[in-house]
């Protein structure tokens, strides 16, 4: 029977791109052979291809209505996935995250629902089948384009490729095993299609099987006029990624996280692969660790074969460097991006809702509260000689009374300062008022909530002014090279080679200018946390790997890593530990005008809070392992091609 849903038969309408992007050329019917019967056309359907990847900023176009498919970085309700995390408190109460999450309101019907609070697994069309298709399209197609070479159709499907292996990816780490999908669907063929659920081993081999085709078919880099296209670089570092997934003990463990469930009997009359490995690999092999070793080091060779083109970006400058590194393009460190165009970057729901409206826009009456940081990530940036620094320490010892130039945010990892809005820091050559009565803050009580931790988000809300922030492409770094630096760190620590290690995470460390890690480093910064156990027979260095999951955190906040770092190693204690706000208070000090602009901050006074408790969200006390995998719609359970539901859904 014909499949609906995410197996829709592809169509011309699959390839339509936004704003008549791929309209008819004026008196001509548009069909597939159309549509490759030029380069023009065809690289049009590729683009339409490559707009589908994953990006979690918040878009809009000038006139209100979404980009063109808004899906891809609208996941849950305009909220990231580090909202679900430590890392941030969302205060937005229309945003997904407090809806949806928080009160633990989401279940598997929640993915069938027209919200946007749901995950990825669209039935009716969602980013990753719209991308899957299309580049399914275009590579069984492609060959008839009469003005295209030879080695730029291997070249270009080797792009599709990629597009549908990080596709997969996202179905992977969202819901594990997924029905694969290996040719365009069309009446012709939808019968003899397998639409059956696989397993997660089968999926993540059939990811690392694009990303091994696709590097044979693309150059190493690309020249800046064709910047933002896969490479074959792209298609190493996803496969260290999804390498890593496979290691993880989720996944790579003796005994399954949760029960699985058994399949109805019409699925299991569909089922071609084993249920019980739909979100388990069936036991656990430390060989699997070395499988990510050996792709890292096949990645470093490769580049260093081609001269080493990609590394970090470093212009000596700590802060610069890394406000650009994850931006700029062209940059050198960018594997992977998912760039958007867009005509007024700085009018969009990105600024609204992440940042600090008053501070962007000078405007006192936006600002929705979504990039609230806890003083818990805070905390996780160390001093810049490499000691921690926690903040209810430092008030313990020199009180809560203090100064521009006595407070527990001075001397820390610069990239704290270029990720988390800082109460005195510099933005847009003025202080960052995150004080009671300050700009940053809102003189009115009902703007609180823009930043009820005392802090949120800088990172993505660059320090330019409205001229250079506007009329620019929006790139968000989907994978970097200091992320295969830090998987190579992570493996090589549960194999064993534990200095080896440290010399993989002070790659990052020593760009933003902080001192190698040593083992009397290691032990003072972990001094202060409980490590969980594992019952797997994990031989690497349990200090080490937190501060590599640290490391994640401080490099990687808001391009989705946290929530997958701490799903994979099946950290309930972080899902479950409290989190901490604090509030800071105008004591004396400084002018300001009679409408309450500050026109000087010389010899200011604060009083800055003790933390204070977070209302706990419900997975502080009734966490269920079922959250580590999203709920499939149950619509496409009981349509009864294969599919079965994830444990505890």
């Amino acid at each position: 029977m014909l499949v609906a849903g995410i197996f829709a038969v592809l169509s011309c309408s699959d390839l339509k791109l936004g704003d008549s992007f791929l309209e008819k050329a004026p008196g001509v019917d548009i069909t597939i052979d159309t549509v490759f019967s030029s380069r023009q056309y065809a690289d049009r359907a590729l683009v339409a291809a490559y707009s589908t990847l994953r990006s979690s900023i918040a878009h809009k176009i000038n006139d209100g209505t979404p980009y063109e498919y808004q899906s891809s970085s609208d996941m849950i309700g305009w909220d990231c996935l580090d909202a679900l995390t430590d890392i941030i408190q969302t205060h937005c109460t229309w945003a997904g995250a407090i809806d949806s999450y928080y009160n633990a309101n989401y279940s598997a019907t929640t993915e069938e629902l027209s919200t946007s609070t749901k995950m990825c697994f669209d039935p009716d069309g969602g980013a990753s089948w719209k991308g899957i298709r299309r580049a399914w399209l275009y590579i069984e197609n492609v060959d008839r384009v009469p003005d295209m070479t030879p080695a730029e159709k291997t070249q270009r499907k080797g792009e599709a490729r990629m597009i549908i292996a990080c596709q997969y990816h996202e179905l992977l780490r969202h819901f594990g095993g997924v029905p694969l999908i290996k040719a365009a669907v069309s009446t012709e063929n939808d019968g003899s299609i397998d639409y059956s659920r696989k397993t997660y081993e089968e999926t993540a081999r059939y990811i690392i099987s694009l990303c091994d085709q696709a590097f044979e078919e693309l150059p190493w880099t690309v020249p800046a006029s064709d910047d933002g296209r896969f490479t074959g670089a792209s298609a190493l570092a996803l496969k260290t990624r999804v390498l890593l997934y496979l290691a993880s003990p989720l996944v790579n463990s003796d005994a399954a996280y949760m029960e699985p469930q058994t399949p109805t009997p019409v699925n299991q009359s569909k089922m071609t692969s084993d249920p019980q490995h739909m979100t388990w690999l069936g036991s656990y092999k430390a060989e699997r660790w070395q499988e990510v070793v050996d792709a890292c080091e096949d990645f470093f060779e490769e580049n260093q074969k081609n001269g080493n083109p990609y590394r970090l970006y470093d212009t000596g400058d700590p802060r610069y460097s890394f406000s650009h590194c994850y931006a700029d393009r062209c940059n050198g460190e960018i594997l992977i991006s998912s760039a958007r165009n867009i005509e007024r970057f700085g009018l969009t729901y990105h600024n609204n809702i992440y940042g600090n409206s008053a501070l962007i826009n000078q405007n006192n009456n936006t600002g929705e509260g979504v990039g609230c940081i806890t003083l818990n990530y805070v905390d996780m940036f160390q001093g810049t000689d490499g000691k921690p620094v926690i903040y209810k320490d430092w008030i313990e010892k020199n009180g809560n009374t203090v100064t521009w130039e006595n407070n527990p945010f001075l001397n820390r990892d610069p990239r704290l300062y270029e990720t988390v809005m800082i109460n005195g820091d510099l933005f847009r050559d003025r202080r960052v008022e995150m004080f009671k009565a300050g700009a940053s803050y809102g003189r009115e009580a009902s703007y609180e909530f823009r930043y009820k931790t005392g802090f949120c988000m800088r990172k993505y809300l660059w320090d330019h002014d409205d001229e250079t922030f506007n009329y620019r492409p929006c790139n968000w770094s989907y994978m970097r090279l200091a992320e295969v630096y830090l998987i190579y760190a992570e493996a090589l620590n549960e194999v064993g080679r534990f200095d080896d290690a440290l010399v993989q995470l002070n790659m990052t460390r020593s760009r933003v200018g902080l001192p190698p890690m040593t083992t009397e480093l290691l032990a003072a910064n972990q001094a202060h946390k409980t490590l969980p156990s594992y019952t797997e027979p994990l031989v690497g260095n349990a200090q080490l790997r937190e501060e590599i999951l640290d490391e994640r955190a401080r490099e990687f906040c808001f391009e989705e890593v946290r929530w997958f770092d701490i799903i994979r190693w099946k950290r309930e204690d972080i899902f479950r530990k409290p989190l901490y706000k604090v509030h800071f208070d105008y004591i004396s000090g400084g002018e300001s005008t009679s409408n309450g602009e500050w026109t000087s901050y010389d010899g200011m006074k604060f009083n800055y809070s003790d933390p204070e408790q977070i209302e706990p969200r419900v997975w502080a006390e009734k966490f269920s392992p079922k959250w580590y995998f999203s709920a499939f719609p149950p619509k496409e359970v009981n349509k009864g091609y294969g599919l079965v539901q994830n444990p505890g859904w």
